[in-house]
């Protein structure tokens, strides 16, 4: 008997409860329902765009011609406007063009630096960073390129972002630590070829600090005999000052 009135209690109380909130479930439900069909909008859409985006940039790489420099505007354009991978995957496309076909580093290195902006993927933008990185060193901005290879976090990418920072530091005459970026980049699972590469630059590097330790020795050297020259005439000129000073002296005693 007791447990029937429980139970008619208890549903009692549910009734009571949908009467006064009935309403507000009704919104959470619907409210929950337009979120799901949203987001589900949202990424077919997404989905969509990209598709779209994909086949744009397909169809604008395959009219690029060697012959016809105007032809890679339009990739440019594109690029521009285009605020996903596919926008910096039609950056990284046109900055070659400009490299292989118009010889403009500048104009490639700032559609590189665009790209960088249209990409969250750490993979992509290492990638991006090293072709920056390598552009500054072609154009002898070494310092710049060595801040950028810093950037370079994928570590597939080890190999051949230390392998380049070597290359920069040996320009800046810094071979001790160009030795140190090659033996990193030996050691980030390098394809044959760049071990190859690697093996052969520290051969031309190891030949490079040997002769700077010989000539700062003998740069030191000469520094040094200079410095006893001029030491050496110092010392004549001021015993020719006290000369003087002393003939000087007594040629007022001889008068009187």
């Amino acid at each position: 008997m007791s447990y029937d009135s429980t139970g008619e209690e208890q549903l009692s109380e549910v009734k009571d409860f949908l009467k006064k909130f009935w309403k507000l479930i009704l919104l959470v439900l619907v409210i929950g329902l337009v979120a799901i069909w949203g987001w589900r909008y949202w990424q077919s859409h997404q989905t969509g765009k990209l598709e779209q985006a994909s086949d744009t940039y397909e169809k604008l790489v395959s009219r690029l011609d060697a012959t016809q420099p105007d032809s890679v505007k339009e990739l440019v354009s594109f690029s521009k406007e285009t605020n996903n991978v596919y926008g910096a995957f039609s950056a990284m496309k046109a900055a070659q063009y400009y490299v292989e076909i118009l010889k403009d580093y500048a104009g490639a290195q700032a559609l590189l630096e665009d790209a960088l902006k249209k990409t969250d993927e750490t993979a992509i933008q290492s990638i991006i960073n090293v072709r920056i990185a390598r552009l500054q060193y072609q154009q002898g901005q070494n310092e710049e390129s060595l801040k950028t290879l810093d950037k370079v976090k994928d570590v597939s990418w080890a190999a051949v972002a230390n392998d380049l920072r070597g290359d920069v530091l040996v320009s800046l005459e810094r071979y001790s630590d160009a030795l140190a970026a090659y033996g990193l980049a030996l050691n980030s699972e390098p394809t044959s070829e760049l071990v190859t590469a690697i093996n052969t630059k520290l051969n031309q590097v190891e030949y490079l600090k040997a002769k700077q330790a010989i000539d700062d020795e003998a740069k030191a050297a000469e520094a040094a005999k200079e410095a006893e020259r001029v030491a050496a005439e110092q010392a004549k000129q001021a015993e020719l000052e006290a000369q003087q000073e002393q003939q000087t002296q007594q040629e007022p005693a001889q008068a009187e």
